[in-house]
C-alpha cells in the first residue's frame, strides 16, 4: 500500500497569537476598538501599530502581566505624553499597578509604563469614559522599571522599546475599580504552520511543524499529542522530542470521530504554543479498490488557484497508457504504464494561469480548454501589470507522448469551461467572453455551443456550427442526441446534432440542482447527471422516450449526504464519478432504479475538507482498466477496481454473462418459465423489461436485442 502525505497549512510564517484577558471578580475594563487593534476587543497590540516605529519586533515581546491597583505602594511612576499634541512630553505621572515580564515565572522582571492623556489631564491612568475618547493610550515598555519615572524623559517615544500599545476604557456598567485583584494578561504564542491529520480504519497519523524553527529549538522543550473520541472530557497524551512532527496513533476504534491537538511546553514545563482542536473521522480509505500508483509534480501554484483540475487518459500506438492532467499552469502528461507505481511525468505543455482546464482526445492529438481567468503571475511581479492570456483550444500532437508538441491553437474563443468529443466533432461549452481581457483578442466564434470538425484534419479543428441561448456547462452525447448541463437554470437541454451546422433543441427537464455533469449509458436509455452543490447527488434518468422522461433514482456516499459530486463516466454497468472530498467513486447502476456503491477510493482522507477539495476529474476507459483521478491539491491517483469482471460489457439480455446475448440465453429464459429452474444471479438479467416478472415479454424483447 502506498501512503500519501498532504499538506494543509494553517496559519501564516512569523505571526504570533496575542491572547489578553482580564481576570478580576467584575469585568470593569475593556478593550477600545481600533484600526492596528489585534486583541482584547482589538484594543492591543504589538509595538505603536500606526502611530509609530517600536524597536521591540514582534518575536522578542514577553509575556506579560498588568497588575491593577489602587494602592499606592502598588503604583507605578511612568511618564506621561500628550494624546492632543501627539508624542508630546506631559510630565511624570501615576499609573495605578504594575506590569511584568513573566518570560520565566520564577523570575518576573518589572517593566517601565508610559500612558498618554489630553493635555488637561490629571497625570493618573483613568480612562474612565465607556467610549475611549479619554485617549489614555498605555504603553508597556521592554526596559527595567525605573522608580523615578524619568527613564523616558527627553525620548521620543514614537520610537522606543515600546512591547505594547493598549487603548483601554471602562466598561460600560461597570464601575471603575469595582473589584480588586485585577489582572491583565498578555501571553504570545506561536503558531503551528503545518497541523493536519491523515485517517484510516483504525489509526491516525497527526502532522505538526512549528512555523518559527528557530524559535522551537530555543524555547520548545517537548511536545504533547492529545487525543480524546468527540463529546469526552478526559484527553490522552503522548509526549513527543522536538524534531518529532508526526505521530500515528494506532488502536482506534473504527467510524468514530476523535478530537486532537498538540501543544509545546517550554523548559518550564509551560505553554508555548497550542494548536486547534480538529476532528476526524476513522473510516476506511478504500472499498474494492487499490492504489497502484501516485504523482504529484505539478509546479508551486502563484495563483488563486487548486494545484490540479482535469484529467483525462490516452493510449500510444504502441499500447502505452498516459495520464494527462490539467494543472494551474499547463498540462502534464504522465507515463503510467513504464512503472505503474511511480508514475512519471514525461511532457508538460505550459498554458493560460487559471483555476480550470479540460481534456479530450481523439486520434492522436490532446484538446485543452481553459478558462484562462488568472493574471500572469510573473508579468505581474515584473511590472504590475494585470494580464490575463487569452486562450482558445490548444491542439497538442501526441503521436510521441514524451515529446509532445502544440501544433495549433483554435482561437475562435479567448476561453471556455469544457470540451467534449465525440466521432471526431469536439464540442465547445462555456465560452462566455467576448474578448481578451487586455481588448486585443476578439472570440470571433463564440456561442454557447460550438461544434468544430475533427475528422477533416484533427491537427487544425474547424468551426461547422453552433447554437446559443442560454449558458451550457457540460455536455454527454449518445448518437445524434446531445444532452446539456444547465448549471444555472438546474435543467438538461436535449438537443438534435444530426446537423452539425445546426444543433436543435427538441426539449428539457428540470429538477436537477445546479446541474453540472451528466453521461449516457451505453445503450442510450439511462442519462446520469450530477449535481455541484452541497448535498449535490447523482440522479439517474429514463430517457428511452425522450417525449416522457422519468426519474429513477438518486445516489450519495454512505454519511455524504451533504456533500458536492463533480464529474461522471459511465463504464460496463457502473458510474465512476470524481465526488470531490469523497474520492472516486464507483456505482453499481446496472439497474438504474437502483444505485448502489460498488467501490471507492478516497484521495483527501484529511482533516477539515472544504465542499470542493479532492477529486475534480477521473478517467476510466484504459484496456487495462486502471482508473486515473486528479485530485485538486494532492496530483494523480492510478487506481484498481478490483471487483471480479466489472470491466466485462454490460451486454443487455446477456443472462448467462458470457458477453454476447444469443440463442443461449433464450434457452434460459425458456427453461426457466417452462420448468421454473433459473441461478438467482440470472434472474435480474432475465427480467429485461424490469417489470418483476420473467415471462414471454422478456423473450420476445431478448430476440429484437439479438436481431438488432
Amino acid at each position: 500500500m502506498i501512503k500519501i502525505i498532504v499538506l494543509i497549512i494553517f496559519g501564516s510564517i512569523f505571526s504570533r497569537d496575542l491572547e489578553v484577558e482580564f481576570l478580576s471578580e467584575d469585568p470593569w475594563i475593556a478593550g477600545h476598538p481600533w484600526a492596528s487593534g489585534i486583541a482584547f476587543d482589538n484594543g492591543i497590540t504589538y509595538g505603536l501599530g500606526i502611530y509609530g516605529n517600536s524597536s521591540i519586533g514582534i518575536d522578542s515581546v514577553s509575556d506579560v502581566y498588568v497588575y491593577f491597583s489602587e494602592n499606592p505602594d502598588s503604583a507605578s511612576y511612568s511618564m506621561v505624553f500628550s494624546s492632543s499634541s501627539f508624542g508630546q512630553q506631559i510630565g511624570i505621572g501615576v499609573f495605578p499597578g504594575s506590569a511584568w515580564d513573566m518570560s520565566d515565572p520564577d523570575n518576573p522582571r518589572r517593566l517601565n509604563l508610559c500612558f498618554f492623556e489630553r493635555d488637561d489631564g490629571n497625570l493618573l491612568w483613568d480612562p474612565t469614559s465607556v467610549n475611549g475618547m479619554d485617549l489614555e493610550y498605555l504603553l508597556i515598555m521592554d526596559s527595567d522599571y525605573d522608580s523615578t519615572g524619568s527613564a523616558y524623559d527627553g525620548v521620543d517615544i514614537l520610537y522606543s522599546d515600546v512591547q505594547y500599545f493598549c487603548w483601554l476604557k471602562k466598561r460600560i456598567g461597570e464601575d471603575w475599580f469595582s473589584s480588586e485583584p485585577a489582572t491583565l494578561t498578555l501571553i504570545n504564542k506561536w503558531s503551528f504552520s503545518e497541523f493536519y491529520l491523515e485517517s484510516n480504519i483504525n489509526s491516525i497519523n497527526v502532522y505538526f511543524e512549528h512555523e518559527a524553527q528557530y524559535i522551537e529549538q530555543q524555547e520548545i522543550n517537548y511536545y504533547i499529542v492529545r487525543k480524546r473520541l468527540l463529546g469526552q472530557d478526559v484527553w490522552e497524551e503522548q509526549q513527543l522530542n522536538v524534531g518529532v512532527n508526526t505521530y500515528e496513533w494506532e488502536g482506534l476504534s473504527g467510524n468514530q470521530i476523535y478530537e486532537f491537538q498538540v501543544s509545546g511546553y517550554g523548559f518550564s514545563d509551560n505553554e508555548l504554543i497550542a494548536s486547534d482542536i480538529l476532528d476526524i473521522e476513522t473510516r476506511q480509505v478504500s472499498y474494492n479498490t487499490e492504489l497502484i500508483g501516485f504523482n504529484n509534480t505539478a509546479n508551486e501554484v502563484l495563483v488563486g488557484a487548486s494545484t490540479y483540475n482535469d484529467i483525462w487518459g490516452y493510449t500510444s500506438s504502441d499500447g502505452k497508457e498516459y495520464a494527462l492532467i490539467g494543472t494551474w499552469d499547463g498540462t502534464q502528461i504522465i507515463d503510467i504504464s513504464t512503472d505503474p507505481m511511480n508514475p512519471i511525468t514525461v511532457g508538460y505543455i505550459p498554458g493560460s494561469y487559471s483555476t480550470h482546464r479540460d481534456i479530450k482526445t481523439y486520434d492522436e492529438y490532446m484538446y485543452i480548454g481553459t478558462e484562462a481567468n488568472r493574471a500572469d503571475p510573473y508579468l505581474l511581479e515584473e511590472t504590475g501589470e494585470y494580464n490575463v492570456i487569452p486562450q482558445g483550444i490548444q491542439v497538442v500532437d501526441l503521436s510521441d507522448p514524451e515529446n509532445a508538441e502544440l501544433v495549433y491553437e483554435w482561437d475562435g474563443v479567448v476561453q471556455s469551461h469544457n470540451v467534449m468529443e465525440y466521432d471526431g466533432y469536439l464540442y465547445v461549452i462555456g465560452s462566455s467572453q467576448e474578448q481578451s481581457s487586455n481588448g486585443e483578442q476578439s472570440s470571433w466564434g463564440l456561442d454557447d455551443l460550438i461544434i468544430l470538425d475533427l475528422n477533416t484534419d484533427p491537427s487544425t479543428p474547424i468551426k461547422v456550427g453552433g447554437w446559443s441561448g442560454e449558458y451550457i456547462h457540460d455536455v454527454c452525447l449518445y448518437e445524434d442526441r446531445l444532452y446539456a448541463s444547465m448549471i444555472y437554470t438546474d435543467e438538461v437541454y436535449v438537443f438534435d446534432v444530426s446537423d452539425k451546422t445546426s444543433p436543435q433543441l427538441i426539449t428539457q427537464w428540470g429538477g436537477i440542482p445546479n446541474s453540472h455533469a451528466c453521461w449516457v449509458s451505453d445503450d442510450g436509455n439511462t442519462l446520469f447527471t450530477a449535481s455541484e452543490t452541497s448535498s449535490g447527488h447523482i440522479l439517474s434518468w429514463d430517457v428511452s422516450d425522450i417525449d416522457n422522461v422519468n426519474f429513477l433514482d438518486e445516489w450519495f456516499p454512505e454519511d455524504g449526504e451533504d456533500w458536492s459530486a463533480h464529474n461522471i463516466f459511465y463504464k460496463n454497468g457502473y458510474i465512476i464519478a470524481s465526488y470531490y472530498a469523497w474520492g472516486v467513486q464507483i456505482v453499481n447502476v446496472e439497474d438504474p432504479s437502483n444505485m448502489y456503491t460498488a467501490g471507492y477510493y478516497d484521495t483527501f482522507n484529511f482533516s477539515s475538507p472544504s465542499l470542493y477539495d479532492g477529486a475534480w476529474g477521473v478517467f476510466p476507459y484504459f484496456e487495462s482498466d486502471k482508473i486515473i483521478v486528479s485530485d485538486r491539491r494532492t496530483g494523480l491517483y492510478v487506481v484498481d477496481f478490483t471487483l471480479e469482471n466489472w470491466s466485462d460489457p454490460n451486454i443487455y439480455g446477456d443472462v448467462n454473462n458470457d458477453n454476447i446475448a444469443d440463442i443461449l440465453d433464450i434457452m434460459i429464459l425458456v427453461n426457466y418459465i417452462v420448468n421454473g429452474d433459473i441461478l438467482e444471479e440470472q434472474y435480474d438479467l432475465a427480467n429485461i423489461n424490469n417489470d418483476d416478472v420473467v415471462d414471454i415479454l422478456d423473450i420476445i424483447l431478448l430476440i429484437n436485442i439479438i436481431l438488432e
